[in-house]
């Protein structure tokens, strides 16, 4: 089995940067390319910031923080990759740029390199057909900031061999990540999972039933570090909104883009970036106060109705369906979730926890209220028509 000792990262943006910063804290070298020198030196400013809080806040010493920056080199051009055990190609989520980088690779790595991409979506089948070696090309999916979060999604695809997925695991594992191997499907598992959360709270919020501030609230106090309309506003609401597309194309009805969602990136309310989304933001970013140019797209008045649970139904019938269709085993799923999201309790723990009959009662109710997606998954009515209150 290849032993993993030299990495090369490809593209040095957010993601590539942390993934660099993630590797060199665990004494890795790391050849970092990029495609001009601007962008690589802004991604080396990226990685020396979150060094420099590493011995701000007392987790590293500076001399721990000088060997670490030591142990990267950046380049322009492939000429020093003839010796690189894994490559982790972080570039834009396009299938041109895709197509070329990892072409490119091909023809510059050794036959035995390993070539793991840090897509959040993108078909690995595909990227291998593009890489001319299927059976070394895998998904390896970090949470953002790679450096921090603990999740890693390893994805095989048609083609990947037995040797480079336990290789892959056992890389990410000596990262001190949470390795869990994911089935390749739209969106893997965690954010095929979140984008059904995430949904239906802008359901909630259009019908009206709750205000920003209530949904956020409520849902911080049943089981998450941050409310869905403020994580969206972090992220975009336009990036949300391809998200939500793409899902929707490949899942269908369940998966349906709320309106809402397209009228915000309509009306430039991306969120942070803009200083509008739900909410309003100041200069430097902090939250004022809920955006009142919403009620132009949101029934009037909160109805008191809302209840935080109903956006984990969504997300706990996509887990049995995720199951049913074997994209990971049983006892990863909440493991994933909670070190993926942040969550408190997975799932497939709050689907125990309210008792399955009582899930199944709640997604028919809610089924003959609002369509598909709330249709119960199989393998929870059969959980259900087994007797069964768990899903031990």
């Amino acid at each position: 089995m290849t032993e993993i000792k030299k990495v090369a990262v490809i593209g040095a943006g957010t993601m590539g940067a942390s993934i660099t910063a993630a590797l060199i804290a665990k004494n890795y070298p790391v050849l970092l390319k990029e495609s001009n020198e601007t962008f690589l030196s802004k991604g080396l400013s990226t990685i020396d910031s979150i060094l420099n809080k590493g011995v701000e806040k007392g987790k590293i010493s500076p001399d721990d923080a000088k060997r670490q920056r030591d142990l990267i080199t950046g380049t322009l051009d492939y000429s020093k990759f003839q010796d690189i055990d894994l490559v982790i190609e972080a570039v834009p989520e396009t299938v041109e740029i895709k197509k070329s980088v990892l072409s490119d690779i091909d023809k510059n790595c050794p036959t035995t390199t390993i070539i793991a991409s840090n897509t959040s979506s993108m078909s690995i089948s595909q990227l291998g057909s593009f890489s001319g070696r299927p059976g070394k090309t895998i998904g390896m999916h970090f949470f953002n900031p790679a450096h921090l979060m603990k999740l890693v999604e390893v994805i095989p695809g048609l083609l990947t061999d037995k040797e480079t997925i336990q290789c892959t695991i056992d890389f990410a594992n000596n990262l001190g990540k949470l390795a869990v191997q994911v089935d390749e499907c739209a969106s893997f598992l965690v954010n095929r999972l979140l984008g059904r959360y995430m949904n239906e709270s802008l359901w909630c919020l259009q019908e009206g039933i709750a205000t920003q501030d209530e949904i956020d609230q409520k849902t911080c106090e049943f089981n998450m570090p941050v409310g869905p309309l403020a994580l969206r506003d972090m992220n975009g609401a336009d990036i949300g909104l391809s998200v939500a597309r793409y899902n929707q194309a490949e899942y269908g009805p369940r998966f349906e883009v709320p309106p809402l969602l397209e009228s915000m990136v309509l009306a430039n309310y991306l969120g942070k970036k803009t200083k509008k989304g739900f909410y309003i933001y100041d200069d430097k970013g902090s939250k004022v106060g809920p955006n009142p140019d919403l009620a132009q797209f949101v029934k009037a008045g909160s109805t008191g109705d809302f209840k935080a649970e109903r956006l984990f139904l969504p997300m706990i019938n996509e887990a049995f369906l995720a199951l049913q269709e074997n994209v990971c085993q049983k006892e990863d799923l909440d493991k994933a979730l909670q070190a993926g999201l942040g969550m408190r309790k997975g799932p497939l723990a709050l689907a125990n926890e309210m008792g399955l009959s009582r899930c199944l009662a709640l997604m028919e109710e809610n089924f003959q209220k609002h369509g598909e997606r709330f249709r119960p998954a199989s393998l929870l009515k059969r959980y259900v028509f087994a007797g069964r209150e768990t899903i031990d």
